[in-house]
C-alpha cells in the first residue's frame, strides 16, 4: 500500500507541475529544470527522512505492547546500541521507498535529473549526513514515548512543519516576504540537506562545488549537537521507567 500510495503521489505532483509558470519557478537558483524535477527530489528526500524517524517511534511502540522491551532493558544489552541498530534497520527499509519514488519519477515520468555515478554518490553522502543530523531528533522521540506513550502527534506536526519550511514544493525564495518564516527555514537541517540534493541531482553538482560543502558543514554541526542530545534523553526515559515500573505498560 505504501508502494501504491508512493506512485499516486508522484503522478499528482506531475499533473500539478503543468500548472507552474517555469519562467518564475528558473529564478529559484535550480538552473533551468522542470519543476516536477524540483519536487520529486523534495518529496522522495522528505518522505525518506520521516519514514526513518517514524520507525524508530514506532519500533518502541511495538516493543512495549509486545511486552518485549522489558526483557531487553533488564538484559546487558547497552541501550545505546540498541535504538542505534533499530535506526539503521529503519533507513535500510526506507531507502526501497525512496529509490522507487526516484526511478518511476526518471523512467516513467521522465523528471530530468543529473543522474551520474558522481552525483548518485554525492546525493548518497548527502543522505547520510541529512540522516545523522536528525537521527538524534528520532531517537530523543523515542526516549519521550517510552515516558509518556505518545508520540506520533508531535512526530507528525514536526514532519508536516520541516516540509513546509523546507521548501519540499516550492522555492524557499518565495519565504523571503515572510523573514520570521524564512528564518525559521533556514535553522532546519532538512533545509540544508535538500538544497545540497537539489543542486547535485537538478544541476550536476559535486560534493567540492561550495554550495554543496557549505550544506554539509551544517548537517555536521547539527549532527554533533542533536546525536548527545537524543541518547541522553532515550537514556533518561528508559531509566525513568525502570523507576516507576511501567517498562511493559502502554
Amino acid at each position: 500500500m505504501e508502494t501504491l500510495s508512493t506512485v499516486a503521489s508522484i503522478a499528482m505532483y506531475s499533473f500539478m507541475g503543468l500548472q507552474v509558470d517555469a519562467r518564475r519557478f528558473a529564478a529559484s537558483g535550480y538552473g533551468n529544470t522542470s519543476w516536477l524535477a524540483f519536487a520529486l527530489v523534495g518529496v522522495a528526500t522528505a518522505n525518506y527522512l520521516w519514514m526513518c524517524i517514524s520507525r524508530i517511534s514506532h519500533s518502541m511502540q511495538h516493543e512495549v505492547r509486545e511486552g518485549t522491551l522489558e526483557p531487553v532493558i533488564s538484559s546487558m544489552i547497552r541501550m545505546r546500541s540498541y535504538i542505534l541498530g533499530q535506526s539503521i534497520r529503519g533507513f535500510l527499509i526506507s531507502g526501497y521507498f525512496m529509490i522507487g519514488v526516484l526511478l518511476v519519477g526518471v523512467f516513467v515520468l521522465k523528471a530530468p535529473l543529473v543522474m551520474t555515478f558522481e552525483t548518485i554518490g554525492a546525493f548518497t553522502v548527502i543522505l547520510l549526513m541529512m540522516i545523522a543530523s536528525y537521527i538524534g531528533i528520532g531517537i530523543m522521540a523515542a526516549g519521550l514515548i517510552l515516558v509518556y506513550k505518545k508520540g506520533d502527534p508531535l512526530t507528525f506536526l514536526f514532519a508536516s512543519i520541516t516540509e513546509f519550511l523546507g521548501g519540499v514544493l516550492f522555492p524557499l525564495k518565495y519565504l523571503q516576504n515572510f523573514p520570521l518564516l524564512w528564518w525559521f527555514a533556514w535553522l532546519m537541517p532538512y533545509t540544508y540537506a535538500l538544497d545540497a540534493a537539489r543542486k547535485v541531482l537538478l544541476t550536476g553538482a559535486t560534493l567540492t562545488s561550495l554550495p554543496v560543502l557549505k550544506d554539509l558543514t551544517v548537517l555536521a554541526i547539527y549532527t554533533v549537537l542533536f546525536i548527545p542530545v537524543g541518547l541522553w534523553v532515550f537514556r533518561w526515559g528508559c531509566n525513568k521507567i525502570r523507576a516507576e515500573g511501567t517498562v511493559a505498560t502502554y
